[in-house]
């Protein structure tokens, strides 16, 4: 593990104390060498995964995952990843699931972050504690509370607060190609993918750190917990203040 990721993986364990562990994430090009005890879904499990079930293995079994073009069982990250022609993905005809007009489809498939054909060999997803690789990005998944945690560390230096983007679905291209070519912090709403076939559960959001705010993001949360505002696990503050016990029950102390 390289030394700012690992870092960053020791800040994130102490500032937001994860349940899955965060999943370091590289696009590789062509003659880049995988990382050692690589599982790949075809070759190793006997079957292709979606991209995003490779996102929950990572996360909740520790094992680090590569997907090469054969191993998707879905064909979105395949778009995503310039493996195959966008064409027919842009004519929209998966967007009547969500509208009911040609041209806000077409719009929609539009408007999904990807990367140019052939510009990348395979996707990488390795537990943050276990990384062998210097990654492009990271994404962590939390509660709101953890989340809120994260925009508040990402914002230091910054400001205007982290912006999100959501039409409800193909979640995956953020990580895939728009945190990258963004070059910026963001934070998700699981979509229907990865709640159906990924186990992504109800009460949980995600957030992606490019490699290059690392950094930024790791002075944040040691500076916004410093102050003593707000951190994670939340303070229950009520416990400090005397509570309103019902005046019934103060009949059984009678007279002193």
């Amino acid at each position: 593990m390289d030394e700012k990721t690992g870092r960053l993986a020791e800040a994130l364990e102490k500032h937001c104390r994860f349940i899955t562990t965060p999943v370091a994430i590289k696009l590789a090009k062509q003659g880049e060498s995988p990382p050692a005890k690589v599982k790949y879904p075809l070759k190793d499990l006997g079957n292709r995964l979606s991209l995003c079930q490779g996102m929950s293995i990572a996360r909740t079994f520790g094992w680090t995952m590569a997907f090469r073009d054969e191993d998707h069982a879905c064909p979105i990250p395949r778009v995503f990843m310039g493996h195959i022609k966008p064409d027919t993905f842009l004519e929209g005809a998966l967007g009547e699931y969500y509208q009911d007009d040609e041209k806000y489809m077409k719009e929609m498939e539009a408007s999904y972050p990807r990367w140019h054909r052939n510009s990348l060999e395979e996707i990488w997803l390795s537990p943050i504690n276990r990384c062998a690789f210097v990654p492009d990005l990271v994404v962590a998944y939390g509660n709101p509370a953890q989340i809120l945690t994260l925009i508040q560390g990402a914002n230091f230096r910054h400001g205007t607060g982290i912006e999100a983007l959501s039409t409800g679905r193909y979640g995956c291209s953020a990580w895939v190609a728009g945190v990258q070519q963004a070059g910026e912090c963001t934070y998700m709403v699981p979509g229907p993918g990865e709640r159906v076939f990924a186990g992504a559960q109800d009460h949980e959001m995600s957030f992606a750190i490019p490699y290059p705010r690392f950094d930024n993001i790791i002075a944040g949360l040691h500076y916004v917990r410093s102050k003593g505002a707000f951190r994670y696990p939340v303070p229950n503050l009520s416990f400090l203040s005397e509570p309103r016990i019902p005046d019934k029950y103060h009949e059984i102390v009678g007279e002193a």
